[in-house]
């Protein structure tokens, strides 16, 4: 099971660097929040993860440099995109991992709360892309999110 938590662990240093990278070119002040908020998710749910990560007796490797690079990288490919098609592709981009973290959770033997975690992140980021695709305020589901988690950390 833990081997599940680190590879989340590794999809938040990912996603942390993504979202960063569209924060720190993005013009429309709007959207620099939504970026901001966004990296304020990964960055919690990463130390969450991390916090029980350090206290298993496996030990895992962390590489830092790698998954931060491949975020930036892969960023750098959508930054074309307008932004409803942007927001579009990364709500179909999330939804097979919001999916998976679910199963995840349904499955779990053991760690329930830190599934429980994984999943609600995902379906947090999920609903947000939702959201803006309606054309209304997709912080609304992370504050939520980050609400209800930040007492955790």
């Amino acid at each position: 099971m833990n081997q599940k938590v680190h590879q989340a662990y590794l999809g938040e240093l990912y996603g942390i660097a993504f979202f960063t990278l569209l924060q720190n070119v993005e013009q429309n002040p709007q959207r620099q929040l939504l970026w901001n908020k966004l990296v304020e998710v990964e960055t919690l749910t990463a130390e969450l993860l991390l916090s029980h990560l350090l206290k298993q007796s496996e030990r895992f490797s962390y590489p830092v440099d790698k998954m931060t690079q491949k975020g930036y990288e892969d960023a750098q490919k959508w930054l074309g995109l307008e932004w409803t098609e942007l927001v579009q592709t990364l709500k179909t981009w999330v939804e097979p991992f919001e999916a998976e973290y679910r199963q995840w959770t349904k499955d779990c033997t053991e760690y329930q709360e830190i599934f429980d975690l994984i999943a609600a992140h995902e379906t947090a980021i999920l609903q947000c892309f939702e959201a803006e695709i309606a054309h209304k305020n997709g912080q609304v589901k992370l504050d939520h999110f980050i609400q209800q988690y930040s007492k955790s950390a």
